[in-house]
């Protein structure tokens, strides 16, 4: 009698717990689709702009575009420059005035904040107007030079990424995937990874969508990042196509390459560390070590001849 209720009691725990398990594990599939394909909806259509939620910062770029617009007169210039703020990752469609118009704004605000200070503390002299033109200069040429920087970094950041991605479409397409569905898949699996990287594939994505082809959307990839050996890669993977070779095995060969690279590119930042370090070791390091190693030794020669006398 006692065997029966013990086994009644385990079955009963068993089913309840199993029950529960399988509750909870529907529940969070259904929690894990449900938060997938509301992502979907909201980032998957990197295309279309859908403006500015802030409506002080949508007031605030109309302005500066509006600032800008007058000196927007140059189209080959323009298109280059629209082409640099999209390798930098700004894609709005008023870039360019936007660009001109911090140009003239920092070129103003940065002599008129000068010359605030100085009437607030009483500060007049002809030495200022020198200053105002160099703070004039310096505000029209610093957005430029802070362009190329977040231009470096973004591209910095796609190239350090470009290996883990290429692993990726190499896994989708070893497992029956074509190009275009690869792209697709990594592009979701790679947000975690490379923001960049991620707003691109999902750009190309779109392009293989709209009835592009594939050679031009891959050349527009390697266009809008800039990187390199992104184009090395578009024009391996291009070759590949034309004559009919394995795409899984180019990409194979140049996700090696670019570790290789990587090392190389590593072993390289080591080697130059001694020279580097040189300069901040004279500076700050060895009079630090003058200081304590030969501190005594000159108070105990000044104390002795204090001493000692004439």
């Amino acid at each position: 009698m006692t065997v029966t209720l013990w086994v009644i009691a385990m079955t009963s725990f068993a089913t309840v717990a199993f029950l529960t398990y399988g509750a909870l594990s529907y529940y969070n599939n259904r929690k894990m689709v449900r938060d997938r394909f509301k992502n979907a909806s909201t980032d998957s259509v990197p295309l279309m702009y859908r403006g500015e939620v802030n409506s002080f910062k949508k007031q605030f770029l109309e302005w500066i575009s509006s600032l800008g617009n007058f000196a927007k007169d140059d189209k080959e210039d323009d298109s280059n420059l629209r082409q640099s703020l999209i390798q930098a990752g700004f894609r709005h469609p008023k870039g360019t005035a936007i660009y001109f118009g911090l140009r003239f704004l920092l070129a103003l605000l940065l002599p008129l904040f000068y010359l605030l200070a100085n009437v607030m503390h009483g500060v007049m002299n002809r030495g200022n107007l020198l200053v105002c033109f160099m703070l004039a200069a310096s505000g029209f040429y610093v957005v430029p030079y802070l362009l190329r920087f977040v231009t470096r970094r973004r591209q910095d950041r796609i190239d350090k990424a470009l290996p883990d991605v290429l692993d990726l479409l190499i896994v989708c397409m070893e497992a029956g995937l074509s190009l275009q569905a690869s792209i697709n898949r990594v592009s979701d699996e790679v947000k975690s990874i490379s923001t960049d990287l991620y707003r691109e594939l999902q750009l190309t994505n779109a392009e293989l969508r709209t009835g592009i082809s594939r050679e031009v959307a891959l050349k527009s990839l390697g266009e809008r990042t800039g990187v390199q050996n992104v184009k090395a890669l578009v024009g391996l993977m291009i070759q590949s196509d034309r004559m009919g070779a394995s795409i899984v095995q180019s990409l194979r060969t140049h996700a090696a390459f670019l570790r290789v690279q990587r090392a190389q590119r590593a072993e390289e930042k080591a080697a130059k560390m001694p020279v580097k370090i040189l300069f901040p070791l004279l500076m700050f390091i060895f009079p630090a070590i003058f200081v304590v190693v030969l501190g005594p030794a000159a108070i105990q020669m000044s104390k002795s001849s204090f001493f000692a006398g004439p």
